[in-house]
């Protein structure tokens, strides 16, 4: 019997790399950093269903307070955008269940199955309605695998360490390789220790409401974050060397991006105060109380000055730069 990519050899469908091909649709799986409205869908009780394409605004808005970074990829490439993300996930439950939210690995790529597999006549014969040299793969998980929660304040499951989170996300790449997929890119974690959770401030946060060892935290932080990084990329060179050429995973290197940005906020940040790299926009006053937040929040006019939304998040400026160089990664002239 064939495989799914066993049927497709057969039809003639071509495997082309990313930037090779003209791209068409983008399949995006990870968490809140990606996520447009699929975890405010099943907190309301309104699971996601076939073709859920919800985007937030106006109803809501997403975790960098607006329009998340997928939508505007889907303008500047004029995409077609399938994204699974969900906030809170984590690439495999089984390995880091944090909220047990749908995660990459089974609930994310069941959605992607639903909307794209097709059955024929009731048998095993599976096959994918999109054209694999026309759709890229963008996986961008990992910042609540190694955050407060698990492997940072050790509430990680017994007998697990940082390689079965990145056997996780690469057998999460060959599980869509099986279905069809050839085009992927995988985004790294971003530098997380500059953000004001994992920052060396031990004062409660919205995220974190008690007093902890910020210094602690912020060297525990930079630590799995440049270790994860380090062990995804030299899996995705495996992984290529694996599938000998039927298919690629691009690296695409969030980090250095965000740390520029960083470096160089003029050139990132246009609202209407000088540009601010530090703090964030959005303020929860009292750790302890969800309802005050809000009060004191940067102004419309303002947000475009911020890298940050909140104590975790990127803002949608930051959104926005990160889209345009994904963009640029597909068309295959990134310097990321």
């Amino acid at each position: 019997m064939l495989s799914i990519a066993g049927v497709l050899c057969a039809l003639g469908l071509s495997y082309a790399s990313v930037g090779q091909a003209r791209i068409t649709d983008v399949v995006l799986f990870g968490d809140s950093y990606t996520d447009q409205s699929r975890q405010h869908s099943i907190a309301n009780g309104t699971y996601p269903g076939k073709d859920y394409q919800e985007v937030f605004p106006p109803n809501d808005t997403a975790a960098d307070g607006g329009v998340q970074w997928p939508w505007y990829l889907g303008l500047y490439g004029n995409y077609t955008v399938w994204n699974y993300a969900v906030g809170g996930a984590v690439c495999s439950n089984d390995w880091t269940p944090l909220y047990g939210e749908p995660d990459v690995s089974s609930g994310q790529q069941a959605w992607f199955i639903q909307d794209h597999i097709v059955t024929s006549n009731n048998t095993s014969h599976q096959m994918l309605t999109l054209e694999p040299s026309s759709f890229v793969v963008v996986q961008f998980i990992g910042t609540n695998d190694v955050g407060i929660g698990s492997f940072l304040t050790a509430d990680e499951a017994a007998n697990v360490s940082l390689p079965n989170v990145v056997d996780c996300q690469m057998n999460s790449f060959r599980t869509m390789h099986v279905l069809g997929a050839r085009n992927f890119i995988l985004n790294s974690l971003i530098p997380l220790q500059l953000t004001s959770l994992y920052s060396n401030s031990s004062a409660p946060t919205i995220y974190y409401p008690e007093v902890h060892d910020g210094n602690a935290w912020n060297k525990g932080i930079y630590n799995l974050v440049h270790s994860l990084n380090r062990m995804l990329e030299d899996g995705i060179n495996a992984l290529n060397a694996e599938w000998a050429g039927d298919g690629r995973v691009e690296w695409f290197n969030t980090y250095n991006l965000f740390e520029t940005m960083y470096n160089n906020p003029a050139q990132y940040f246009n609202g209407s105060i000088p540009a601010n790299v530090t703090g964030h926009c959005h303020q929860c006053p009292d750790p302890d109380d969800y309802t005050q937040c809000g009060i004191g929040d940067c102004t419309l006019a303002e947000r475009d000055s911020y890298m940050w939304w909140d104590e975790l998040h990127p803002s949608e400026q930051t959104g926005r730069n990160l889209a345009a160089e994904i963009f640029k990664k597909i068309e295959g002239n990134s310097q990321y």
